[in-house]
């Protein structure tokens, strides 16, 4: 029972990075590094819905995590002279390891606290990257090596491929997770913990296991995200990038892998099309009116789509 969803995400999975694969070699530099963006966004988004959709929690978080796999992935690199690829598994480990360590207080609150806790440690972490020298401090942390196969240095259709192959795995692995008795012990941890538990279900050691495996999720993005932009300062880890990926959960259907990746991919392509627009329709306009524009029709699909785009399909289909 477990093979056949495994094999059913693997083979989309797979199918998807093909297409991605091949517009890479057609597309503009601009668009591909579009791509790349959508990619990492959406494994990001995929370990929130495993914890918000299936486990029923709340983190407002997820940039910290994305932020410990950057930076983490980026003084590996730089100071310690390692390959971005070891980087990458340090970032994934490191933001692993603070999310087990946080989950021992913030995962016995109840939701709207569990959500206050991981908005704290946001901040905290923003505060690190701000005042630690040693990784750049507020000036933010620059010549950070990118990817390399041998002789290859990665370009930016390679790193669309690394995003869309660790997204593709991601997926596979999530996919296989959710229809395992692990992922039915999720939903009716969502549905009631006092009724999982009375099942025989351990709750906080479920929730604790999956809030791990979204924060590495996140790591895994944040190392690729620092050696593709080759620089990184603490901006780029805001509260709001917690929001968007919050976003993007929603927008796609927090119970839905593949309404990450749509949720990801509609959150970026709004964004870049309002940063464009914008300026023309309103030149006085400053950075603020296209997260307002941003915001506001965000906020009328939630109401439109309050299952989020594959909910609504879902519904459809059942109709």
């Amino acid at each position: 029972m477990l093979l056949r969803p495994s094999h059913a995400y693997g083979r989309s999975a797979l199918a998807v990075l093909a297409v991605v694969a091949a517009l890479v070699w057609v597309l503009p530099s601009y668009y591909t590094g579009l791509l790349t963006q959508i990619g990492l966004y959406a494994l990001v988004t995929i370990g929130l819905n495993l914890f918000m959709g299936y486990a029923g929690q709340v983190s407002l978080g997820q940039a910290a995590f994305f932020g410990i796999g950057a930076y983490t992935s980026a003084a590996l690199a730089v100071k310690a002279h390692l390959t971005p690829w070891l980087g990458m598994i340090g970032g994934a480990l490191l933001a692993a390891l603070i999310a087990y360590a946080l989950s021992f207080v913030a995962l016995r609150l109840r939701e709207n606290l569990l959500a206050l806790a991981t908005l704290a440690l946001g901040i905290v972490i923003n505060v690190v990257f701000n005042e630690w020298e040693f990784i750049g401090g507020s000036s933010g942390f620059k010549d950070i090596p990118g990817f390399a196969i041998g002789a290859f240095a990665f370009d930016q259709r390679a790193y669309a491929i690394l995003a869309w192959s660790m997204l593709a795995i991601g997926i596979w692995f999530a996919g296989n997770l959710v229809r395992s008795s692990f992922g039915r012990s999720l939903v009716a941890i969502s549905a009631g913990e006092l009724g999982a538990e009375a099942l025989g279900v351990d709750a906080e050691r479920l929730k604790r296991q999956t809030f791990v495996l979204s924060a590495a999720y996140a790591g895994i993005a944040g190392a690729i995200y620092a050696s593709q932009a080759s620089y990184i300062d603490p901006s780029s880890f805001s509260f709001l990038l917690s929001v968007n990926f919050v976003l993007m959960s929603v927008i796609g259907g927090i119970r839905s892998l593949w309404g990450a990746v749509i949720g990801a991919a509609l959150v970026v392509v709004l964004g870049q099309v309002l940063q464009t627009f914008v300026p023309i329709v309103l030149p006085n306009a400053r950075g603020d009116f296209q997260s307002f524009f941003l915001g506001a029709i965000l906020i009328a699909m939630l109401i439109l789509l309050p299952r989020g785009i594959a909910g609504a399909r879902g519904e459809a289909a059942r109709a």
